[in-house]
Formats: structure tokens, C-alpha cells, sequence
């Protein structure tokens, strides 16, 4: 999976794209070469418009353990 690094306008279709944005946009293919000009920054502006995320599996959320209870002692009441 492919987010965007800034907020910027690509010129082949005018979709603008916002920090962290898919790409390409609504599933669209893309030829490699384009991608790998968007990834190394080799396009006329000489910025990576674009970085690969990997995709990560799903985490289940950590649940908190309890912490184990105080044993209680009895006092005594003194007379």
C-alpha cells in the first residue's frame, strides 16, 4: 500500500491527494513506472510524493490484567 507524504495535486488526473492518502486514489491502476517515480523523487519536481507502507496484520488489543487483590487481615477488637 502505497500513502501520501504531503498534500499535493497529481498532474495525470488533478486528484488532489492529503498527507497519509492512499494512492492511487478509488483503486486506479498505475503503471510501476510511475509509482517508482512518485517513490524515489526522479519526476520533474525531484520529491517522493509517495512511501510504501507494509501491510501490517490486525492486532488484537492487549487487555489490562487486574491487579491481584489485597488479602484483608482481621483486627481483633480489644476491650
Amino acid at each position: 500500500m502505497y500513502l501520501s507524504n504531503m498534500l499535493w495535486r497529481d498532474l495525470t488526473d488533478g486528484h488532489l491527494y492529503q498527507q497519509d492518502e492512499t494512492f492511487p486514489h478509488d483503486g486506479r491502476k498505475v503503471p510501476a513506472e510511475r509509482i517508482e517515480s512518485l517513490l524515489s523523487g526522479k519526476n520533474k519536481a525531484g520529491i517522493a510524493f509517495i512511501r510504501l507502507v507494509e501491510d501490517q496484520p490486525e492486532q488484537k488489543p492487549v487487555e489490562k490484567a487486574e491487579a491481584p487483590k489485597r488479602a484483608t487481615r482481621s483486627r481483633k477488637k480489644t476491650v
